[in-house]
């Protein structure tokens, strides 16, 4: 059975974190849901990219996935931040300690939804001050904490779904995925 991971997509996400991520988790054999936060499954990037997600957020069942993955995007986190529908999936996840992901502006959204609590993070520069954590990374692209992984931005979202699909799916199959995109 493949492993299931949400990409919640809320309009003003940034397009090339969530199709980076997309496309290297789908490569690893993820299957990987796009759920749109509204009930209209067209979803536009805050550089006027539409996507047609899988299903609403109102379809989407806890119980049947893996792990959930916030793109950033300024607009797009406050979206995610503000869905009481993607906070509860998420804290359903938590209480299970399966995988919870945020890059860019988004780990501000995993904050506001509690789960970054006393957690080792990074995020885009200057998001940092808004987050009650003393636990900001500087130093690497990519912190894991537990079942906590977030990212930079744009330039580190290959780094990040490769990191995430290490964590699915094993180092073998990522290294061969890396290697068939020259990223070896």
């Amino acid at each position: 059975m493949a492993v299931r991971v949400l990409i919640p997509l809320a309009d003003g996400f940034e397009e090339l974190e969530a199709i980076s991520i997309i496309d290297v988790l789908r490569r690893v054999g993820c299957e990987v849901i796009l759920a749109s936060l509204k009930a209209s499954l067209e979803v536009c990037s805050q550089g006027k990219v539409k996507i047609i997600a899988d299903k609403s957020i109102f379809e989407i069942q806890a119980d049947f996935l893996d792990a959930v993955v916030f793109p950033g995007g300024w607009e797009g986190m406050q979206n995610l931040a503000n869905s009481e529908s993607l906070k509860h999936i998420l804290q359903i996840l938590h209480s299970k300690d399966k995988v919870i992901a945020a890059i860019c502006a988004a780990p501000l959204a995993l904050f506001k939804m509690g789960i970054l609590e006393n957690k080792r993070f990074t995020c885009y520069p200057g998001i940092e001050e808004m987050i009650t954590n003393n636990h900001y990374q500087t130093t690497s692209n990519v912190v894991e904490d537990g079942n906590i992984i977030t990212s930079r931005g744009p330039a580190t979202a290959l780094e990040f779904a490769f990191a995430l699909a290490e964590k699915l799916v094993g180092l073998e199959k990522t290294q061969e995925i890396k290697k068939g995109m020259l990223a070896l």
